[in-house]
């Protein structure tokens, strides 16, 4: 099976651990640091044999730097709006 992104959601602005602003694509994210997510999410997908829809998560630091949270094995209920960016229902 091919693997495939689409794209990213800064989620920031949160209250109480819970996303309050879906923002897509992420403002203000360089798009070398852009690419390299995009790459890195497709990298554990593949890595893990993933073979279903899911968010892989990043945090990004003051510095540019990325890391690794989790992934997320279920389409999220923010998903619509990757659908309006995207297209992909």
């Amino acid at each position: 099976g091919e693997v495939v992104h689409l794209f990213e959601r800064d989620c920031s602005v949160q209250r109480r651990h819970q996303k309050v602003v879906e923002i897509a694509p992420a403002i203000g994210l360089p798009d070398d640091l852009r690419a390299k997510i995009h790459a890195d999410a497709v990298k554990i997908a593949k890595a893990t044999n993933y073979r279903a829809a899911g968010t892989v998560e990043f945090l990004v630091d003051q510095e540019g730097k990325h890391y690794f949270i989790e992934v997320n094995p279920r389409i999220q209920v923010e998903h619509t709006i990757t659908e309006e960016v995207t297209g992909v229902d």
